[in-house]
């Protein structure tokens, strides 16, 4: 896919000193697919905001063709004037350097400057390819905080590089404790969110069939094995059975169904939950069906910053998740009481019920949510600061070609 550009035009490049010395530079975001996830989330929202912004020419990459996810997340991208394209990169065995090439010669052709690639196999491929393409900066993006792993290649590829970002606490430890990456190349940016757009024509509790005083719970994850839906459904068994005030809550899944998804149904088939558990797949509207719930939760064994957590905040909801360094840091005052350790099934229960049967502590919660989210989670905020990390880490030398260039072009007319 291929987006018109409007990137080098008059945007106030020069006034914002972000984005000083980036004028002609080609800058690529580099993601495993176009999936509907936090991370491409985060693309998405870095990508529009360079090229809106800040007129800068930036585009987002995927390493894989869409399978399971359908891959419609592109559209979107396209129609906010992002331009995408899918390098069709297939997972390899053997034959790395095969596999490898054609990237090279993809991100030569393209005259990339500037790669930020995003999350394990996006960094291990960018790692790889980078320095032959001739690209100039290359930042690793640590997203997964050691969640995923390319054995054989992965350290190679993380040899290659010179500076590192990680979205959250726990990331900036994994790549120092585990990975050996120096702190000091290492930048801590965290996710940003916008502010939620309702979509007043959708009623979500109408869709789901569920009654205007019938709580709905909402987890926002795609179902794999990492985000823990199994913990959770088991746990919702727990909230069923002690329920006793008229209609059972009902939990809505919003995530493409990928490797945990057969488990799963078998789950809430064998304890007989079809009727109080619905899987909506990937869904577009995140926001509005946040807006329609009275509680969201996540238990994942593992994450890095999970964006689905900030739009949650955004919307004003309580949260009840995972005891991970990334959503402590995300809920900071707020994690009292509402974090559980991942993978135990009662403490879930308890804490589910706790705030479904108390609507003053979800309202106190969902509140404060709100403001530590406008406060410290901004897109302007994350943006700036990759701004601040390519800026100041482009090589010299090439800043000076640029101006050299510009100053001869500038002579002959």
């Amino acid at each position: 896919m291929g987006g018109t550009s409007s990137a080098g035009k008059d945007h106030g490049i020069g006034a914002n000193p972000r984005s000083a010395n980036l004028a002609g530079k080609k800058i690529v975001i580099l993601i495993g697919a176009f999936a509907r996830g936090g991370c491409e989330r985060q693309a998405y929202l870095l990508c529009r905001e360079l090229r809106q912004k800040y007129g800068l020419d930036a585009e987002v990459w995927s390493l894989f063709h869409a399978h399971w996810y359908a891959g419609d997340y592109a559209a979107e991208f396209e129609a906010a004037g992002v331009p995408t394209r899918v390098l069709g990169f297939a997972h390899p065995r053997f034959g790395w350097i095969q596999r490898c090439l054609p990237i090279v010669r993809e991100f030569r052709r393209a005259g990339v400057d500037v790669l930020l690639p995003f999350t394990t196999w996006p960094n291990v491929v960018a790692g790889l390819t980078h320095r032959l393409a001739g690209v100039q900066l290359c930042v690793w993006g640590e997203r997964h905080a050691g969640g995923d792993h390319i054995r054989g290649v992965e350290q190679l590829a993380l040899r290659q590089y010179r500076r590192f970002v990680a979205n959250s606490t726990a990331g900036v430890d994994f790549l120092a404790d585990e990975m050996r990456v120096p702190r000091e190349r290492i930048s801590l940016v965290p996710n940003g969110v916008e502010e939620p757009k309702i979509d007043s024509t959708t009623d979500w509790r109408a869709k789901l069939a569920i009654g205007p005083v019938q709580p709905l719970v909402v987890k926002v994850a795609n179902v794999t094995g990492f985000k823990d839906h199994a913990t959770l459904l088991r746990a919702w068994k727990i909230v069923q059975d002690a329920w006793q005030r008229g209609d059972k809550p009902v939990l809505a899944l919003a995530g493409y169904h990928a490797d945990a998804y057969e488990q799963c149904r078998r789950i809430v088939c064998d304890a007989g939950m079809d009727s109080t558990v619905q899987f909506l797949g990937g869904i577009s509207d995140v926001p509005t069906l946040l807006h329609a719930c009275e509680l969201t939760v996540f238990s994942s064994r593992n994450e890095g910053m999970p964006n689905a957590v900030l739009e949650s905040m955004a919307a004003g909801k309580a949260i009840v998740a995972s005891d991970l360094p990334g959503i402590r840091d995300v809920l900071g005052p707020n994690a009292a009481g509402v974090l559980v350790p991942p993978g135990d099934v009662e403490r879930l229960a308890a804490t589910l019920l706790i705030l479904l049967r108390d609507k003053e502590k979800r309202d106190e919660l969902g509140a404060a949510n709100r403001a530590r989210v406008r406060a410290e989670f901004s897109v302007e905020r994350m943006v700036e600061r990759h701004l601040d990390i390519i800026r100041t880490n482009l090589p010299k030398a090439s800043n000076d070609r640029r101006r050299k260039t510009e100053l001869m072009s500038h002579e002959r007319t």
